[in-house]
């Protein structure tokens, strides 16, 4: 093979796989215990931010079909969430009109030691969002919002949502999920943070708004006010902010082992 049929192969594989991950709908029903990492774009209808910014949740199941729960912070006022949900909920490759990736998945013993320790974690970690107090007077309704456990929800630069599932990842040792490279948020820290990145195979500095990783998942990573630039090394990829995922998504990485060979139905183009 001729150098540049070479280099015209690996354009044409990067390219056909950029910013688009495995869908939900190839997830096997084969496994009774499986941890599933995802992510969306957030939806148009918020602030100029979601034109590319990235959601993160996990799904897990414990048995069987009917045993599914989703962990997430919805949004601002959720707070942290954890509920059961449909196999179809699961499976929906549609998420507020984006397409839905699997960036991770683990099945079997990896995952029934998983769960207990990431249901453990979400109980643990303080609580994001507000709760409300309303009061009448004169038939007058009055609302009063309030930081929930004194730990406010930032949306930029953070602690936001994609902040709580990296802190899940990163105490879960069975988890290495790489998540978006636009998932604003998933680097926050509230104060210098050194040590292991979220996939568990490299090293990272956070400082507020400046910091800067290196590893296998993530390759050369720089972070500034929350947005991250960098180039992936496994699966290869250049990650631009603002932009989608140039090259292979790392959900076919992480998430091959728990993918069936064909979807249920056709998977949706948008």
């Amino acid at each position: 093979m001729t150098l540049l049929r070479l280099c015209t192969l690996i354009i044409l594989s990067t390219t056909s796989f950029a910013c688009v991950g495995p869908s939900p709908i190839r997830l096997t029903e084969q496994a009774d215990y499986m941890v599933v990492v995802n992510t969306v774009r957030l939806p148009d209808t918020m602030d100029w931010y979601t034109r590319f910014a990235e959601h993160a949740w996990i799904d897990v199941k414990q048995g069987n079909e009917a045993s599914w729960t989703r962990i997430e912070i919805g949004g601002p006022s959720s707070g942290i969430d954890v509920f059961h949900i449909t196999s179809a909920e699961v499976r929906a490759p549609i998420r507020w009109k984006n397409r839905v990736s699997v960036l991770e998945t683990i099945t079997g013993e990896r995952a029934k030691l998983a769960i207990p320790q990431l249901l453990r974690l979400a109980a643990a970690e303080k609580d994001f969002g507000t709760w409300k107090t309303v009061s009448e007077k004169d038939n007058n309704w009055h609302a009063i919002r309030h930081p929930a456990q004194a730990r406010d929800y930032d949306a930029w630069p953070g602690p936001n949502s994609n902040t709580f599932i990296a802190t899940l990842i990163e105490g879960t040792p069975e988890l290495h999920a790489e998540l978006h490279h636009n998932s604003v948020g998933k680097d926050y820290p509230r104060s210098m943070r050194a040590g292991m990145t979220s996939s568990g195979y490299g090293f990272e500095a956070d400082l507020g708004y400046l910091g800067a990783g290196i590893g296998l998942r993530q390759g050369l990573e720089l972070h500034f006010m929350q947005l991250t630039a960098g180039i992936g090394l496994w699966p290869p990829a250049l990650k631009i902010p603002l932009i989608p995922r140039i090259g292979i998504h790392q959900g076919w990485i992480g998430a091959a082992g728990s993918l069936e060979k064909l979807p249920i139905e056709p998977e949706p183009t948008l």
